[in-house]
């Protein structure tokens, strides 16, 4: 799968590309909204892995973007903030596949990514959630 990671604490980052690299994934790595924006116009990414506050500012216009490029894209967002409920946050866009809270144990990440990737051609159903992981099924 073709990911592109937009997380602005480097270190995250760099753990969460190496790792999902190490999963057999092709990876680059984004720090800004700007950047990610820029990225997805240039590459028809399959996940886009979304830290929801880039630098103190929501980021949700990039999950748009990236079924604009490749509608079978899907979005997994990452947030450190509670102030959008899960369901709130699949509301916002149909690209939203599934949900993490941070602090994000790597193996459910990668989960995660794994899951999604192969459910992306199915049509977004209600919300399923269960052990911190919120899902579109």
């Amino acid at each position: 799968m073709d990911v592109l990671v937009v997380e602005d604490d480097p270190n995250l980052a760099f753990l969460w590309g190496e790792v999902l690299e190490n999963a057999g994934h092709d990876v680059r790595i984004v720090d800004t909204e700007t950047a990610a924006v820029t990225s997805l116009q240039k590459t028809p990414h399959d996940l886009v892995i979304l830290d929801l506050c880039l630098h103190g500012k929501k980021a949700l216009g990039v999950a748009t973007l990236a079924t604009y490029r490749n509608p079978l894209c899907k979005v997994v967002i990452v947030s450190g903030s509670a102030e959008y409920s899960r369901r709130t946050l699949f509301a916002m866009s149909p690209a939203v596949a599934a949900t993490l809270r941070k602090p994000v144990d790597i193996e459910d990440l990668v989960q995660v990514c794994e899951a999604v990737g192969r459910n992306e051609r199915h049509v977004p159903l209600p919300v399923l959630e269960a052990s911190g992981v919120a899902f579109r099924q």
